[in-house]
């Protein structure tokens, strides 16, 4: 991290700091703090993509973003001054006090240095160097996800991708919430490469998830203890299918240095047993939207609980901006609170809650509509068992399924519920809602993006789940040792696959993810060839023209493309038309307007080419036109420009 990072680091925290003094709201220091470092990432993002759009992203407009902001954000603490002056010296005075008093500001800043670390190596070791050049991934979510996720930010970081476009399908709308992969591409003009970019964003949202968590669940059990029982729940869940696995198969054959060394996922058992995976490494790191959309929508939740009572008209507007903004970082979390904010108007049927819904609709509505594919995979069904031919629609295979998936989470948190004073029950039974949506409706093409309202279940369930195990622990006896043991059987799992994320010798990985002559190839697109540039290359998971240059591709991974709703069997059929060179190939360049055709070993291999290829493709391309600009370690790459 150079000195210029840190500076922006710090002007982001600065700024979403001092914005939590604009709205009258019962928070403290810490909260402030942390949830400073959201908001301030979500006021740069949006300063900085608009500033961005109108003059090129480049250092300049990044510091003109911020200075903007701090100018703004600097009226804000003089005019609250006293407000702040109070809170900071509140925490001085709470800093004193023990671990175990509600008041402490100890466990929250222990939260935030523990995740910090724990994010730091998990980050450090995704990628590394090879001996050839190239880099190697030490993770799945950086092998598979990131693909994508670095397309998005190189082409904003490094091809002016505004307005913005889907780089991995030409043309193509950016169906898809993009706002932190634009934070991630603000820190390259800042200095660092893509992949230092990604990594130091990540850390940074990571880190403060914990504690934004830890303050929300506050609210809604009975001590310190069962907040942190239900942040340990919600961020080491992974159900229960491989625990037995590990217990007595997996244990009984390797022994203990098995832990050294684990075989498998746990938490994730395949897409047959277990589909919902653990929150960590399954949806936050992998998913990288998740990093704000969870944040910013457990700060909402906060604010309009906060202000339940007090009913201050600018605490809803804030609260309704920043929902308003979240489709452009995170669509789930912004349905998930118009969802839950509906229930919670239509309860109380006050003129107040205008003040929230007038700016979250207004502005992200039409967010929405400009997100909305052309196509989607919207069906009606019946219980939700996704996987293979192992499960069946029956009753017996239905509970069965969640069983394995979320083991006891279910009916504890529902118990908890129960148990709930009036005043909470309103606000927590619409999260039920998220259990039901998934077993009555697809919304995507890829079915198992239906595990993403079952995440946001167990996130908004686990304070009650929380506190019925601080009820059990508190009982003493055989309660409690039954508390500790619903702990392990829900911890368990997902322990597993956290400490596996941190273990660089667990295989598969690390494997190589890029070849040295990969990134020669891309170091020379990103010089070489004009921002504006389409390239016709593999649709491969991992390409050097997609994740290293940001330059717009026909198409990128077909999975990743189906879910967004792109044809992607019509480009993939396309590509093949253009590599095999059949008749009408020169329409498709010409219909897809592309630039540069790229020949390497991803397009040999994907679309059954001849060893003796080079050259026929080489004759036929320059006979019509086309130049070869770049020939070098199993690749060519030709300028198609001025073809005829």
């Amino acid at each position: 991290m150079n000195l210029l990072t840190a500076v922006f680091i710090c002007s982001i925290v600065l700024i979403g700091f001092t914005t939590t003094y604009s709205i009258q709201s019962r928070l403290s220091f810490e909260e402030r703090l942390m949830f400073g470092v959201v908001l301030g990432v979500i006021e740069v993002s949006i300063v900085g993509f608009l500033l961005s759009w109108a003059f090129s992203i480049s250092r300049a407009t990044i510091l003109v973003t911020i200075g903007i902001l701090l100018t703004v954000n600097s009226i804000i603490a003089v005019r609250r001054r006293s407000v702040l002056t109070a809170d900071y010296e509140s925490l001085l005075i709470r800093s004193k006090r023990k671990w175990n008093d509600p008041l402490s500001p100890k466990v929250p800043i222990f939260l935030l240095v523990s995740s910090n670390l724990l994010t730091t190596r998990i980050m450090q070791i995704a990628y590394d160097g090879t001996e050839s050049g190239g880099i190697a991934v030490s993770h799945l979510s950086a092998y598979g996800d990131w693909s994508a996720h670095l397309a998005y930010a190189a082409s904003f970081a490094y091809s002016d991708n505004f307005p913005p476009e889907l780089p991995t399908a030409a043309g193509e709308s950016f169906s898809y919430h993009f706002g932190v992969d634009w934070f991630s591409a603000m820190f390259v003009p800042l200095g660092l490469d893509l992949f230092s970019a990604m990594q130091t964003s990540t850390v940074l949202l990571a880190s403060v998830l914990p504690p934004i968590l830890y303050f929300g669940y506050k609210r809604f059990v009975t001590n310190n203890r069962a907040a942190i029982f239900a942040l340990l729940i919600f961020l080491l869940s992974g159900g229960t299918a491989a625990f037995f696995r590990f217990l007595f198969q997996d244990l009984p054959t390797e022994g203990p240095s098995i832990l050294l060394n684990l075989p498998r996922s746990y938490a994730f058992d395949g897409f047959d047993r277990n589909w919902v995976d653990n929150a960590v490494t399954g949806f936050l790191y992998p998913q990288r939207p998740t990093l704000i959309g969870f944040s910013a929508l457990v700060i909402v939740i906060v604010l309009l609980w906060e202000n339940r009572k007090l009913k201050i008209t600018s605490t809803y507007i804030f609260a309704g901006l920043l929902v308003g903004v979240l489709p452009i970082f995170h669509i789930f979390s912004f349905g998930a609170l118009l969802l839950l904010s509906t229930f919670w108007a239509l309860t109380t049927m006050k003129k107040y809650w205008f003040h929230f819904f007038a700016p979250a609709l207004v502005l992200g509505v039409p967010v929405l509509i400009w997100q909305w594919p052309d196509r989607d995979g919207r069906s009606w069904h019946q219980l939700w068992v996704l996987g293979k031919s192992s499960w069946n629609l029956n009753i017996i295979d239905f509970l069965w399924f969640w069983l394995l998936n979320t083991g006891l989470v279910i009916p504890i948190a529902a118990l908890g519920i129960v148990r709930s004073s009036r005043e909470i029950k309103r606000f927590a039974i619409p999260i039920f809602a998220f259990l039901i949506i998934p077993n009555i409706a697809i919304w995507h093409f890829w079915i198992g993006n239906n595990a993403k309202y079952v995440i946001l279940f167990l996130l908004l369930s686990a304070p009650f789940i929380g506190e019925q195990v601080e009820v059990l622990l508190k009982s003493g006896g055989l309660r409690k040792i039954l508390s500790v043991a619903l702990l392990i059987s829900l911890l368990f799992t997902g322990s597993l696959d956290v400490w596996r994320a941190m273990d660089k010798t667990t295989g598969p990985y690390p494997v190589e993810y890029l070849t040295g002559s990969d990134v020669l190839v891309g170091e020379w697109i990103l010089k070489n060839t004009p921002t504006d540039a389409t390239f016709a290359s593999a649709n491969t998971n991992t390409h050097p023209v997609r994740v290293l240059t940001g330059r717009s591709v026909v198409s990128g991974s077909p999975g990743r493309l189906n879910d967004l709703g792109v044809d992607w069997y019509s480009r993939d059929q396309d590509l093949r038309s253009i590599y095999q060179l059949q008749e009408g190939y020169g329409n498709l360049l010409a219909r897809y307007q592309v630039t540069h055709l790229v020949l390497g070993p991803l397009e040999k291999l994907h679309y059954g080419l001849t060893p003796d290829y080079d050259l026929q493709i080489g004759e036929e391309l320059i006979l019509h036109g086309a130049q070869l600009v770049y020939d070098r370690a199993n690749y060519q790459v030709y300028d198609v420009q001025d073809m005829k």
